[in-house]
């Protein structure tokens, strides 16, 4: 398959259609020439299709790429005159040229069928074949004709030919063809090929093709990707070996130091091969190499492969060697690389580079087998870290194998079941860990009430009750201050956040097994502590301090933790941050923010391999669409989180899809099926005790419209437990308005003033929203309709800044029953087909508002935006911005009373 051509194939294709014409396609080895040749003859099927290319060890004989091209003909010379058949029968021989014989050939063949030549590698055509093309090319007004040239670099012979640049392809395509040649590559290695190859689809395969198995799951150094190949590129040697070694010795030895450091400068290179200047001028000459101050810049990545490749080990590790003396920035991995036995000096400095892969060579160097392990289990957690799962627990692996110290073999744990809780169960992870901390030595009490913490957050996501009494009996063996007068735990040794992390394990540990929402304060104070922790260990602390709902604190940290792994390039975190992130902005009332950072998140994940994550994300992401009326989307990302979940053990995946899937049918005014998804949740086979209190308030609201009051008394008495536990005022704000719908009309009214007191000024929350409209349906319903209308449209123009589409929508049917025209009237059936995105998209820029602006008011890219357009138009039978406009106003009048900034 051809990635990123498709400008290219348009180019050819027009080229067809017209059915004469020429065109040369010049590209750098490797750049697809020949795939766009075949592309072209694919195409031309039912054509007559006459192929030729160009060979080094051809290119001197006089009329061989003719030859090659009129091979399939011959049978059609006897339609010429004798005279020109007899030059043609002696192509090759001294004699007349064959211009007309080949034109005349041609035109023949074109008044059966259209002719499309296709000569390849023009470059080593022989030059009188090139001039007979060119004698043709200047006449193909006059048959149908095509010639389609491919060649590298420049052709004076064929100068009155248009030409197509072949440039590097672009990141996606170049992204996309690394994946098919060699899927599971991790996605920094991915980037790392991308980079390298520069868009050329030739080196992007070879490259990806030709690395090991440890670097397709992320072992990386600072050197070329090529210095850790296992194997040889047979193709870099086919395209540049003769012309390798066809060079001068020091000439060799200058292109292979640059193989073995792409990145050291000229004054380097020329220093490790006391070499000058002039030694470069034989790979200048050759059209290898351009010269820089900064460098060799090879014409083609594959040049440093094959010099590298073809260099024998002694060659290497000289260069090595000599690359060390010259480079301080990268003189231990030099080192490392020319070292063939343990050096424990090398070793020390590896280890102190402090990532994955220098740790592990610093492993690979170490004779004592403990300090050994310390450096496997150290690589494992930073391959964790970084994403790279498989190579994180292979890692870990073998520093148990080594190890019989209790810290090395629990940081190996924590690896291990951060592996197993995103590939695996949450339940078997969290037991490994409590096993583990269990078997930690009395002066690490930090590492192992760490451990504690992350099996509660995975107990969280399996709802495994047996796992409980397990839990708890780790909290009570834990140094928390709060109960156990502990040495350890006041010593200046253990970090200042083991004494409120130790604190809030018992009322954590209660929440999670299905207790009260209580012990905030511990939470809280653990919270305070959480800027100062490592990523790893604020995210779990994050992770539990968002079961307080507190959404400023929340929002607070998991920036923070978002920057953090973005900046210390923590991609194996990252799609956790941002899952946090996610719910922090949702607590926040940024529903377009937590989209965009869910949606990332996801696809990280899933190029992570994180199946347990991207399974929780989907969750996140079909939430978020429920909110926002998207029921397509919305069931899509259930069902896929739902499948994963029970491929995975997650009920807290699982819960949240469900709470998801009920949103979705509340919006929608389905209360029945609403309260069937949200029961689940609550109390039933989907429970889980933080989703649950998440979603009691819209159990609640179902039950009420549904007119089944009995479903609405658990989670109504869940919901203001959880208030005032918490003593969040948003939470106490929802229970008052749930309160208020269930009690009678004469006591309503004070209920829902408090909620909206409660709520506080924010305009943009969805909660508040969800109140105003309640309320505005109470004063309708008690015949109230003038002050009804005003939170009637306080919650509309909320809803739609949110994109609730559905919620909108029952605010405008209110509004209309209330005595006022809908600011939403019924849309018309072209705009139906929209998804709710599209929809707002329409409606801004029919007011004249720019793709910019719409981004802005939107969140989203500019680009973003002008792709809804594009699929809209269609949809509506329209073509242009001024048709839009005209199409909306006619079959959607402006409402009464509609702000003129609002659709």
């Amino acid at each position: 398959m051809l990635h990123g051509r498709i400008a290219e194939q348009a180019g050819i294709t027009r080229l067809l259609a017209g059915e004469s014409g020429a065109l040369m396609l010049r590209g750098e080895a490797g750049a697809g020439r020949s795939a766009l040749l075949d592309f072209a003859a694919e195409l031309a099927s039912d054509q007559i299709v006459l192929r030729a290319s160009g060979a080094p060890e051809e290119s001197h004989l006089p009329y061989g790429g003719l030859h090659m091209l009129l091979a399939t003909t011959r049978p059609h010379w006897k339609h010429l005159p004798a005279p020109q058949r007899d030059v043609l029968e002696r192509l090759g021989e001294p004699g007349d040229p064959p211009y007309l014989p080949v034109w005349n050939l041609l035109r023949h063949l074109a008044e059966r069928r259209p002719v499309l030549c296709l000569v390849d590698d023009a470059h080593w055509l022989d030059r009188e074949s090139l001039a007979v093309l060119s004698f043709c090319v200047r006449r193909l007004a006059a048959a149908r004709v095509v010639i389609l040239v491919a060649a590298q670099g420049e052709l004076p012979a064929l100068r009155e030919i248009d030409e197509l640049d072949l440039r590097g392809v672009d990141r996606q395509a170049a992204l996309d063809i690394v994946a098919e040649c060699r899927p599971g590559i991790v996605p920094q290695v991915r980037e790392r090929i991308v980079e390298d190859a520069r868009g050329n689809p030739l080196a992007l395969r070879e490259l990806a093709a030709g690395i090991g198995p440890a670097q397709v799951e992320g072992r990386l150094s600072p050197l070329g990707l090529h210095t850790g190949w296992p194997g040889r590129s047979r193709r870099a040697d086919q395209l540049y070996g003769e012309r390798l070694r066809a060079l001068p010795e020091r000439t060799r030895t200058l292109l292979l130091l640059a193989a073995a450091d792409p990145a050291a400068s000229l004054p380097e290179l020329l220093t490790a091969a006391r070499a000058t200047p002039a030694d470069l001028e034989p790979a200048e000459t050759a059209e290898l190499v351009e010269v820089r101050p900064a460098g060799l810049t090879p014409r083609h990545l594959l040049i440093l492969v094959a010099a590298y490749q073809s260099a024998p080990v002694s060659a290497r590790i000289a260069a090595h060697r000599a690359l060390a003396e010259v480079s301080p920035e990268r003189r231990v991995w030099h080192l490392a690389a020319a070292a063939l036995e343990p050096d424990e000096e090398i070793a020390r400095e590896l280890a102190a580079i402090g990532t994955s892969s220098a740790l592990e060579r610093a492993a690979e160097l170490t004779a004592d087998p403990e300090l050994r392990a310390r450096h496997h289990a150290a690589a494992a957690l930073a391959a964790c870290d970084a994403g790279h799962l498989r190579r994180a627990a292979d890692l870990a692996t073998r520093a148990t194998e080594l190890s019989a110290e209790p810290s090395t073999l629990a940081s190996a744990a924590r690896v291990l079941a951060t592996v197993e809780a995103e590939i695996g169960s949450p339940a078997k992870a969290a037991r490994m860990l409590l096993d583990s901390a269990a078997r930690i030595d009395d002066d690490d009490h930090a590492t192992a009430i760490v451990m504690i913490a992350d099996a509660i957050r995975l107990f969280g996501y399996s709802g495994d009750e047996g796992l409980a009494g397990q839990i708890a009996a780790a909290v009570w063996a834990a140094p928390a201050a709060s109960h156990v007068p502990s040495r350890v735990v006041r010593s200046e040794a253990q970090p200042a956040w083991s004494a409120p992390l130790a604190r809030s394990l018992p009322p954590l540990a209660k929440i999670m097994a299905g207790g009260p929402f209580s012990g905030f304060a511990a939470i809280g104070e653990l919270v305070e502590h959480t800027p100062a922790l490592a990523t790893q260990q604020a995210i779990t602390a994050t992770s539990l301090g968002l079961m307080a709902a507190d959404a400023g604190a929340a929002l607070r940290l998991t920036s923070t933790l978002v920057a953090d792994c973005r900046h210390q390039d923590l991609m194996g975190l990252l799609p956790y941050a941002l899952q946090l992130q996610s719910h922090a902005l949702l607590l926040s009332g940024r529903n377009a923010e937590a989209l965009r950072q869910a949606t990332e998140g996801l696809k990280l994940a899933g190029d992570l391999g994180q199946t347990h994550r991207a399974g929780h994300l989907s969750g996140v992401v079909a939430l978020i669409a429920a909110m926002n009326g998207d029921e397509k989307r919305c069931r899509a990302y259930a069902e896929s989180s739902l499948a994963c979940c029970a491929d995975h053990d997650a009920p807290a995946s699982a819960a949240l899809a469900t709470w998801a899937l009920g949103l979705l049918e509340l919006g929608l005014g389905r209360a029945s099926a609403a309260v069937t998804h949200l029961e689940r949740v609550v109390a039933g086979p989907a429970h889980h005790p933080v989703v649950a209190v998440r979603c009691a308030a819209d159990l609640v609201d179902a039950a009420v419209q549904a007119d089944l009051p009995g479903a609405a008394v658990e989670p109504l008495a869940l919901l203001e437990q959880w208030a005032r536990d918490t003593r969040q005022r948003w939470i106490g704000a929802v229970a008052l308005r749930c309160r208020a719908l269930v009690a009678p009309d004469g006591e309503a009214e004070p209920l829902f003033v408090g909620a909206l007191d409660l709520h506080g000024p924010s305009q943009a929350s969805f909660q508040r929203a969800r109140t105003e409209l309640a309320y505005g349906q109470w004063l309708r319903r008690t015949r109230r309709r003038s002050e009804a209308r005003s939170h009637l449209r306080a919650a509309h123009a909320a809803f739609e800044q949110l994109g609730g589409l559905p919620w909108a929508e029952r605010a405008a049917t209110e509004l209309s029953a209330a005595g006022e025209p809908s600011p939403a009237e019924p849309l018309p059936a072209a705009l139906r087909g929209l998804t709710p995105q599209e929809r707002h998209v329409v409606f801004l820029a029919a007011q004249g508002a720019s793709n910019r602006e719409i981004a802005a008011r939107l969140f989203l890219s500019p680009r973003t935006v002008g792709y809804h357009l594009y699929r809209a138009f269609p949809k509506l039978g329209i073509t242009s911005r001024t048709e839009l406009a005209s199409l909306l106003q006619e079959r959607r009048p402006p409402a009464r009373g509609r702000s003129p900034d609002r659709p």
